[in-house]
């Protein structure tokens, strides 16, 4: 016989599950902000927030305001680097690249605003305090 467990139960598994794997892949962008690592902190921040809107009634409606803004902030800023991954991807391919050095100019620069919202998320250890205000405890 399996053990039921209430739907309030199962939303703070799952957005205890998504919240450690966003913080992961923070982590892990942090360390080295390439395509691959920028792509998959994209796709984590996507399904934190799709947690959020099929489960936000459970939790307090400020905190989930709140995160969103944040989340929606780093969207657009990885959205502006991801822009120019692919951009820079297709200069490649073309072989037609004087815009190049301009585009990857532009890479580095958001590639720095990235690296300091990553450095002020860390210092105010984001996870354990998104933790604390959605009360995602164990189960």
């Amino acid at each position: 016989m399996t053990a039921k467990i209430s739907i309030q139960d199962y939303a703070v598994e799952q957005m205890n599950h998504l919240l450690t794997t966003l913080a992961y892949q923070v982590h892990r962008a942090a360390a080295k902000p390439g395509p691959d690592e920028i792509h998959d902190l994209r796709v984590s921040v996507r399904r934190f927030s799709q947690g959020l809107e099929l489960f936000g009634d459970f939790f307090p409606k400020w905190e989930v305001k709140k995160i969103r803004r944040v989340l929606k902030r780093m969207m657009s800023l990885t959205s502006d680097i991801r822009d120019r991954d692919i951009t820079l991807d297709f200069l490649a391919e073309v072989g037609h690249a004087p815009h190049r050095p301009r585009v990857e100019k532009e890479r580095v620069a958001y590639q720095r605003q990235f690296a300091e919202m990553l450095r002020r998320w860390s210092a105010k250890d984001f996870s354990a305090k998104w933790r604390n205000g959605l009360s995602l405890r164990s189960v």
